[in-house]
């Protein structure tokens, strides 16, 4: 299965704070499946499917690692989107591999249309 799904909260969980890392994964799958929802990303083609799942994947990943990351630990979920997914770029996680960069730039660009607008 593509779209966000349950085993992904287990596949971000990194065992420093299992509360937390739980918790937020939670929240970020919410997100993630919402944002999946409203693009109609099921009825894509499977290459866009998978280009959106492997960027939603990783960037669940990450943010999972800031919450428990000792500057971001007090911020809520949301907080964690604003500080970390910008209008024009994700955070910089392929930074050996500027094609999957780019894909997770245009995926990050899309979720943050999606939760903030045009801001």
């Amino acid at each position: 299965m593509l779209k966000p799904n349950p085993n992904w909260i287990l596949d971000w969980r990194i065992g420093i704070n299992p509360a937390r890392e739980g918790s937020v994964g939670g929240q970020l799958l919410r997100v993630l499946s919402a944002f999946w929802e409203a693009e109609r990303l099921s009825e894509k083609s499977v290459t866009t499917q998978r280009r959106y799942s492997g960027g939603l994947h990783a960037l669940g990943g990450y943010l999972v690692e800031k919450a428990v990351s000792e500057e971001d630990l007090g911020l809520t979920t949301e907080e964690l989107l604003r500080e970390h997914l910008g209008p024009d770029e994700a955070p910089l996680i392929y930074q050996d591999d500027e094609t999957w960069q780019g894909e997770l730039d245009t995926v990050g660009r899309k979720l943050h249309r999606y939760l903030f607008g045009w801001q």
